[in-house]
Order: structure tokens, then C-alpha cells, then sequence
């Protein structure tokens, strides 16, 4: 990409000299030069829209900002009288007669930090060169891709694509770090069907377009769906019967609630058609699931009927970032019979620059946030509590001249979604307005700012908002604009989180002895969930119609005695929007309306409040009074497996690295470990190992033979060459491919489970790093449970550090490559 080729075209285009401007947006070669063809292809939008109409600006004066400070250039204008006295820092050079970008900023805002937000100041980061990020054929023939993005990704993919049947996986990979490749390659893996939940129909939709890009079959129309409520299910629910359909996105509301699709995955199931459950932003079980998306924490029961079935099923839970609580929560609803796998690659990220707004009054709130607006870098996310609010801003944005702006609530009707994502991702407006409903997994990378306009609930969940920004790995900004009101409004949003001890008592007693709820002798009783209180007055259930609170508050009551493990909730079934719950009592305290269940309720609610209260002072302590201490502890305090580290808040400029040269494994993964068939175990013997001496022309027909074999793990040496090749193997399986610098960290992690079973160990032609790689892999791969090695050298080459040659140090047989599993 050539800069100033660039900017002469642009002068040119905006002078009208040119209609268009020649250039293939898509065309970048890293993140860095994919942002500035981006920021060029917005500002051509918003001088179309512009020259539409005069009405719109504002909105090509703010992308014209953008693209003066992206590039560090100036422009020189045959008429000059519309960025008179303009409000975006735009001003006239006398000297060169043109007109340049100033930053401008309010005082409140770090200068260094928006200059790096606007990619002027830094580069991009590079994988250390020591980690072997190849692929494998599976992978390479179903995507294309020779490379993954981290050593994290790798892991994370491996991790998932490992699980064996019947175990749920647990996988995390930081934002941006490209988490879709396990649920595509996961899907793919198999000839079956896989289900993926996801918490927003702008995640499935925005997946299904990823996902289709990425997936290189010809059926891929025909294979890749995702559902929304108001859809035509008739084409999927052809494709599942038939037994085409690989992955269907689907939200849990919509897997739930519609009868034709239980119908079409319980047949599924049932002939082991369905081979995966993803649920995708696995936090939002905890988060949500416990309040107004009550269908998340009814997954379990979904999932535990399709395992009496089929108990091969397997589960894979996918976040950026689990805490503690949410992993213990997700671990007592996915866990059966100790089949649990954990696999965490947590990691902060690098991106954002971090500021804190505070203003003192809500009409000084809006002026920041106008200002803000006008002087930050784009793409940007507005981020606010409730759908009015999203109206509001937009209309003030409206008033102050910016009108190429869109909201994004849970009221924004499905067309609409799809719609809005799509012009999102082509960079038809800059500009997004909207609750939590947005973004969650949406892949647009570029975005350069996210402001949060009120205090999220808990540091979680600001960490997964903020985190729409910079996944393109290259700096952004995350504002927080507030004013004293916000934290009395925050608080009053918790306190409609949990009910009243009283309520959650009468409400069980309602539900318990209601004649319309059916007991059975094996303490199981059948609730219909619309049954109303013993009590007069209404509960407001967060958002939700007032119709729907008793049914919503019920379903909340029945939830929270399941995540106390009071009762176990054995099968949800909804008709209409009414939802039967069969619950089976596990405490029998729950048995009597008394005293004694009163004392035990409030016991166990004030835990639940404790944390919701608790989780949220720590969110308003964080950014009181502009923060006191660095923003990046807040973070540090709820994700036990990360290391600290913060690109700059209020408190430094300067960065704070903690996590320099770490391993991304962050916890140990003993097992399960591989089982051995007994063709695999014939060739050894009684060794853990053997030699393979074979040349440089038969390797990749033994490595070949091996693949189809089962062979689990290729060791090659550090940049060995051609080792690309082995992309090219026939067999269409996944193996992990590895330098021994990463199987010796692994096993220090102790991750047994990525490399037991067996293993390749390819040998350079080098005699003076034989011994090397030979004496790191006997020390720690050799011998270790469920792993058998197969030495691949090209001769019997001389080790000095032992004394003897390489057959004669291997403790196991040497043989030919023709007689190797024939």
C-alpha cells in the first residue's frame, strides 16, 4: 500500500477531479494498512452521502477528520466555505494552503492515547518466531489457512477439536484472538450437525457470514444456518432431516421455544446425527441467564435429555475470559460424571487505552459526550443501559449535526439486525448507539472507540463491551462518561436483580401448593410457571411487559433454588411462551412453608445479593472520581488465570506489562489423556519408543501412513524446512503440529491431555542439534502415561552428549519405514 499514491487520490476525488477512487478496500496485508483502506472507504461514503445530501455534513466532516489524522496529511480545497468555523478541529494552513487535522481534545482526554488510537504512533505486534503456528491438513483443506493467528488460538482450537465424546470442554481465548475457528473447525470435523447458541441474533447472523467466508465448500448455502425468530425454519429443518445441515447458529430462545426445531434435533439425536452443543459466550449462562435470558440456565436440562439419548454428545463452552464463580456455576450445570475439560488461554488485551469521564452535572454529560464524538478516532460504539437511552443519545447526536448514526437495542426487530450488521461491517456509518444486545462476538475489528455512558453491572461485563474494540489488535479507546446520577441509577438496576427474601418464599409456597402444579411420589413435581403469587403487589421484572413478570419472576425463583442446588431441574418444555418446568426437591427444607426454609432462603439470597451488590461497588469504586488506581485492577481482580497488564488509564501513560513471554496455557490439563488401539501399541512392543531411519524423499509418505494411523502430535525441529508440507497429507485429520520448545512447555504446564497418544518426532539433518531435541524429548515426553514416540531420523547420526548413536540411545526397536504399520 502506497500512502501517498493514496492520499493524492483522495485529493482528488474530493475535488472532484476523479469520480471514484481505484482502490481495492479489502486489499490490506496486515491490520495496520486494512485500517487506513478503511478509513479511506468511510470517508468516500460520507462524501457520497454528503453530496446526497447537505444534511449529512457533520458526518463527512467527522470522517474527514479521521482521515487527516490517520494518515498525518493535509488537503488542499478548490472551495473552502463549507469547514469554516467547523467544530472538528479542522483548520487552514496559510503557509501550504491546505487545510489540516488538529487533535483539539477536551482536557479531560490523554492526547498519547488518541494518537495511538489513531494509528499514527505504533506497530503492529508480531508472533515470536519460536512458535510453530502451522496448522494441519484438516484444517488447511477446510479453510485455507497454513497458520494460526497465536500459540493461544492453536491451543484453544486443539483443545476443542480433542474432546472426546460424552466430555464438555471449557475453552477460553481472549477477544480478537479468533474463537470462531474452533466452533468452524469443530463443526467440520465430523460429517454431522453441530449446534452453536449464541446470545444475539447480530452474532448469528455476523457468523454465518464469517463463517461461510472461511469454510471453503462448494454446499456451503446449503450446510451453514442460523435461525431467528420471524424466519422461514423450512429450509433448515429440511437440511437437518436430511442430514446436510453442519452448523446451525441459533439463540437458546429460539432452540427452546420452537417446537419444530425440538422435534427436528431430539430425531438428530437420536441417530447421532448431532455431534456438538457450542454455547458461544459461555459467560452469559451466569450473567444473564440467571435474570431476563432465564432460557440460558434451561439449557441444562435441554442438554442433560439429549444425553440420555445419545451420551457421546459433546459440549464446548467458549469465552474470551471466565471468572472464578462463573466457572463453578457453568461446572455444576455441563459437568456429568466428572467429564470436565478446562482449557485456558485468559489473557488481558493490549488494546485499549482506558479514560474516565466524569462530568457534574447530566446536561455537562452531554456536552462530553458530543465532544467526544466529534474528536475521537472511528468506527465507534456508544454503549448504553436501556433502549430509551439509545434513542435519546442518537437524537442528541442529531441535534448537535451528526445524523449517520444507528441504535441497536433488544427492541430492534430481526430484518432490521441483519440489515444493520451488514452496513456495519461495509462501513456505511461510523457510528453505533446500542445496549448490551450489540456486538457480543461481532466481527468487525476496526473499532477504534468504545464509550460506556452508564456503569455496568459488574467488571465483567464492562470487559466483554469494551472488548468490541481493537480486535484488529491495534490500539483503541475505552471511555467511560459519567455523572453523580449514573450510580444511583446502576444501583437501582441491581436491586431489581434479586428478590426480597419474603418473595422468594411466598413465590416457592405459590408454585409448591398450587393446585394446578402435579406431584409425583419420587419428589418431582410439575410447575406451570404463569401460576400468580400469594401476594398482591406486582414485581417489575427488569425490562419485560409487566404481563410477563410473574411468569419471568417465577422461572427466576425455580432458577435460583437450582444454582443453590435446592431442587434439580429435570425438563423445561414451552408452549407459546409458557413455560412447564419438571423439578425434582434435592432439600426437603423445601417441603415445608416454615420458619426454618424462611432463615435458609435469606441465607442463600444474601449470597446471591452479596455478589450482585458486591461486583458492582467495585465497578463504581473503580471509576469514581476518575479512578484512583489503575483501571487495569479491576480486571485483574475478577479473572484469576490472567496477568496483569494496561496499556494506559488515568492513573499512567505508560504501560504496565505482566505478561511479557508467558505460556498462554494458564492451568494445568492432566486428562482425560488418549487410548491407545492395539494396532497403534503393535510395532513397540514393550518400548514407550522407537526409530524410524528414513530419507528425505520417503518421510512424507511415512508421515502419511502415520496420519492415517492416528498419529496425534508431529514434533519437527525449529525451522525446518518445507515443513509445510505437511498441509499436503492425504488423511484429512487434525494434528498438532509442534517445535520442541512448545512440547516442553506444555509439559511443564502440565498438558498432558494435548499430547498423550501418538507421536511423531521429526529430526533435522543437523548432528550437532540431534542430541538437543532427542535429550529434551526423553527427559520429558518419553515415558509419560497413554504416549508412545516414533523417532524420525534420516540417518544414524552420532549424539556426543551421550557417547553413542541415535539407535543405540533410543530404548525401543529400530525399524523400516516399508514395514510401519503395513
Amino acid at each position: 500500500m502506497n500512502k501517498d499514491s493514496i492520499t493524492c487520490l483522495v485529493s482528488q476525488y474530493l475535488n472532484n477531479e476523479i469520480n471514484s477512487i481505484q482502490i481495492d478496500f479489502e486489499s490490506g496485508t496486515n491490520s495496520r494498512e486494512e485500517f487506513y483502506l478503511k478509513t479511506v472507504k468511510r470517508l468516500t461514503r460520507a462524501y457520497e452521502l454528503y453530496l446526497e445530501k447537505s444534511v449529512y455534513k457533520d458526518d463527512y466532516l467527522l470522517a474527514l477528520r479521521d482521515y487527516l489524522l490517520t494518515f498525518d496529511t493535509a488537503i488542499k480545497f478548490k472551495k473552502d466555505c463549507f469547514l469554516d468555523d467547523n467544530e472538528y478541529g479542522i483548520a487552514f494552513d496559510e503557509i501550504d494552503q491546505k487545510y489540516f487535522a488538529s487533535f483539539q481534545l477536551p482536557s479531560y482526554v490523554n492526547e498519547k492515547f488518541v494518537n495511538e488510537a489513531f494509528i499514527r504512533t505504533v506497530s503492529e505486534q508480531h508472533v515470536a518466531p519460536d512458535s510453530n503456528l502451522l496448522t494441519d491438513p484438516m484444517i488447511y483443506a477446510m479453510t485455507g489457512y497454513t497458520h494460526f493467528k497465536s500459540l493461544d488460538q492453536k491451543l484453544a482450537v486443539y483443545g476443542a477439536l480433542n474432546t472426546p465424546e460424552g466430555y464438555t470442554t471449557l475453552v477460553s481465548l481472549p477477544t480478537g484472538g479468533g474463537k470462531s475457528l474452533v466452533t468452524q473447525t469443530i463443526s467440520y470435523q465430523k460429517d454431522r450437525l453441530t449446534i452453536v447458541i449464541v446470545p444475539t441474533v447480530s452474532l448469528a447472523i455476523d457468523q454465518v457470514r464469517v463463517t461461510k467466508q472461511v469454510i471453503k465448500r462448494d454446499d456451503n448455502d446449503n450446510e451453514i444456518f442460523s435461525y431467528s425468530s420471524g424466519m422461514n425454519a423450512g429450509p433448515i429443518l429440511k437440511a437437518i432431516k436430511d442430514k446436510k445441515a453442519k452448523v446451525l447458529f441459533i439463540s437458546p430462545e429460539a432452540l427452546l421455544e420452537n417446537p419444530s426445531f425440538a422435534e427436528a434435533i431430539k430425531e438428530a439425536n437420536k441417530c447421532r446425527y448431532l455431534n456438538n452443543i457450542i454455547i458461544d459466550e459461555a459467560h452469559i449462562v451466569v450473567d444473564w441467564g440467571a435474570t431476563f435470558r432465564v432460557d440460558y440456565q434451561c439449557l441444562e436440562s435441554w442438554r442433560n435429555m439429549l444425553l440420555m439419548t445419545n451420551p457421546s454428545l459433546r459440549t464446548i463452552l467458549l469465552s474470551a475470559t471466565f471468572e472464578d464463580r462463573c466457572i463453578e456455576t457453568l461446572k455444576d450445570f455441563f459437568e456429568v460424571n466428572g467429564k470436565w475439560i478446562e482449557v485456558r488461554c485468559d489473557a488481558l488485551r493490549h488494546e485499549p487505552r482506558y479514560c474516565v469521564v466524569r462530568a457534574k452535572s447530566n446536561k455537562e454529560k452531554e456536552k462530553d459526550i458530543v465532544e467526544l464524538v466529534r474528536k475521537l478516532p472511528h468506527p465507534m460504539i456508544i454503549y448504553v443501559a436501556r433502549p430509551i437511552d439509545a434513542d435519546y443519545i442518537k437524537t442528541l447526536l442529531s441535534n448537535s449535526g451528526i445524523k449517520n448514526v444507528r441504535t441497536f437495542t433488544g427492541l430492534t426487530g430481526s430484518a432490521q439486525r441483519k440489515k444493520l450488521i451488514e452496513e456495519w461491517v461495509d462501513d456505511q456509518y461510523e457510528i453505533m448507539v446500542a445496549t448490551s444486545a450489540f456486538g457480543v462476538g461481532v466481527d468487525k475489528g476496526d473499532v477504534r472507540t468504545v464509550i460506556h455512558t452508564y456503569i455496568p453491572q459488574n467488571a465483567n461485563t464492562y470487559y466483554q463491551e469494551l472488548g468490541r474494540g481493537g480486535r484488529d489488535h491495534l490500539p483503541c479507546l475505552s471511555i467511560m462518561c459519567l455523572h453523580p446520577g449514573d450510580e444511583t441509577i446502576g444501583k437501582d438496576r441491581i436491586k431489581k436483580r434479586v428478590l426480597t427474601t419474603k418473595k422468594i418464599w411466598r413465590r416457592w409456597d405459590s408454585l409448591y401448593n398450587n393446585t394446578q402444579s402435579v406431584r409425583s411420589s419420587n419428589n418431582r413435581v410439575f410447575i406451570d410457571t404463569s401460576i400468580k403469587p400469594n401476594y398482591a403487589n406486582d414485581d417489575i421484572f427488569d425490562d419485560s411487559p409487566i404481563s410477563e413478570a410473574d411468569r419471568n419472576w417465577n422461572i427466576y425463583v425455580l432458577l435460583f433454588l437450582r444454582r443453590y442446588n435446592l431442587i434439580r431441574i429435570l425438563e423445561v418444555k414451552i408452549e407459546n411462551g409458557h413455560y412447564f418446568i419438571l423439578i425434582e426437591i434435592v432439600n426437603d427444607r423445601l417441603r415445608v412453608i416454615d420458619d426454618v426454609l424462611k432463615v435458609h432462603i435469606d441465607k442463600i439470597r444474601e449470597e446471591e445479593w452479596d455478589f450482585y451488590n458486591s461486583s458492582y461497588n467495585m465497578m463504581v469504586n473503580a471509576v469514581r472520581s476518575k479512578s484512583k488506581e489503575c483501571i487495569s485492577e479491576l480486571f485483574y481482580k475478577t479473572y484469576s488465570k490472567v496477568y496483569e497488564y494496561c496499556a494506559g488509564c488515568n492513573i499512567h501513560d505508560i504501560p504496565i506489562i505482566g505478561d511479557s513471554h508467558k505460556f498462554p496455557l494458564k492451568n494445568r490439563v492432566d486428562e482425560p489423556l488418549r487410548v491407545l488401539s492395539e494396532e497403534q501399541l503393535l510395532p513397540f512392543g514393550e518400548s514407550n519408543e522407537m526409530v524410524v531411519l528414513v530419507n528425505d524423499n520417503e518421510r512424507m509418505n511415512l508421515l502419511n501412513r502415520l496420519v492415517e494411523k492416528g498419529v496425534s502430535m508431529i514434533v519437527v525441529p525449529e525451522g525446518m524446512q518445507n515443513s509445510e508440507n505437511i498441509l499436503d497429507i492425504n488423511s484429512k485429520r487434525n494434528i498438532l503440529v509442534v517445535v520442541v520448545k512448545d512440547v516442553y512447555m506444555l509439559l511443564k504446564a502440565h498438558g498432558y491431555y494435548f499430547t498423550s497418544g501418538l507421536v511423531a518426532v521429526v529430526y533435522p539433518d543437523d548432528e550437532r542439534i540431534i542430541g538437543q531435541q532427542y535429550i529434551t524429548i526423553k527427559n520429558n515426553l518419553c515415558g509419560k502415561s497413554a504416549t508412545k514416540i516414533i523417532h524420525i531420523i534420516k540417518n544414524n547420526a552420532y549424539v556426543n552428549e551421550a557417547g553413542k548413536t541415535f539407535v543405540e540411545l533410543v530404548d525401543g526397536p529400530s525399524v523400516l519405514p516399508s514395514v510401519i504399520y503395513t
